[in-house]
């Protein structure tokens, strides 16, 4: 059975690519000020197509909504740069499919400050700051225009590497409560 099953709220197809909002816990527990918990979420993406594609997963970025219904705003740090690793960038072959769990924690700031934070684009963090107890909606996006790109990989250093999929998706918004 596909994810992208018309009575899947948590998957869209797109080209014959389907992207599924996994939440593994849809309930977290806050941790108490000086703690850090982590936390796991992220997108399973299904290749109906007959063609493989490579997915540049540390592009996979969460969106959040407060319990308001507000979009949170994401901060994006970039103070390193990490050589690229061939489970970044995985080849998922017609038919087949990849859970991407991305690990994050929560952890404080300073005391009247939770965070929320993950690892992103190659040496960078995400980071949504404020977090509170109630119920809050992630979805993640994905943005790659480029087929080929010029990497620098830790087994062939600097190399092009090709199949990636092109596109622009959104998954649907999954429930999480923060407690």
């Amino acid at each position: 059975m596909s994810s992208c099953e018309s009575n899947n709220p948590n998957a869209i197809e797109v080209d014959g690519i389907c992207f599924e909002t996994l939440m593994p816990e849809e309930m977290v527990r806050l941790p108490k000020y000086g703690e850090e918990i982590p936390v796991q979420f992220g997108v399973r993406i299904t290749n109906q197509t007959s063609t493989s594609y490579r997915f540049d997963l540390p592009y996979v970025l969460p969106e959040i909504l407060d319990p308001y219904g507000r979009a949170m705003q994401r901060s994006l740090n970039k103070n390193a740069t990490r050589k690229v690793k061939k489970s970044d960038i995985p080849l998922i072959m017609p038919g087949e499919s990849l859970d991407f769990l991305m690990d994050a924690k929560f952890n404080w700031y300073d005391e009247n400050c939770l965070q929320l934070l993950g690892n992103a684009i190659y040496g960078g963090l995400w980071i949504f700051w404020y977090i509170q107890p109630g119920k809050y909606q992630v979805r993640f996006t994905y943005d790659n225009q480029l087929a080929k790109k010029e990497m620098f990989t830790l087994q062939e250093g600097r190399t092009e590497i090709d199949e990636f999929w092109t596109g622009n998706i959104k998954t649907p918004f999954a429930a999480l409560t923060f407690r």
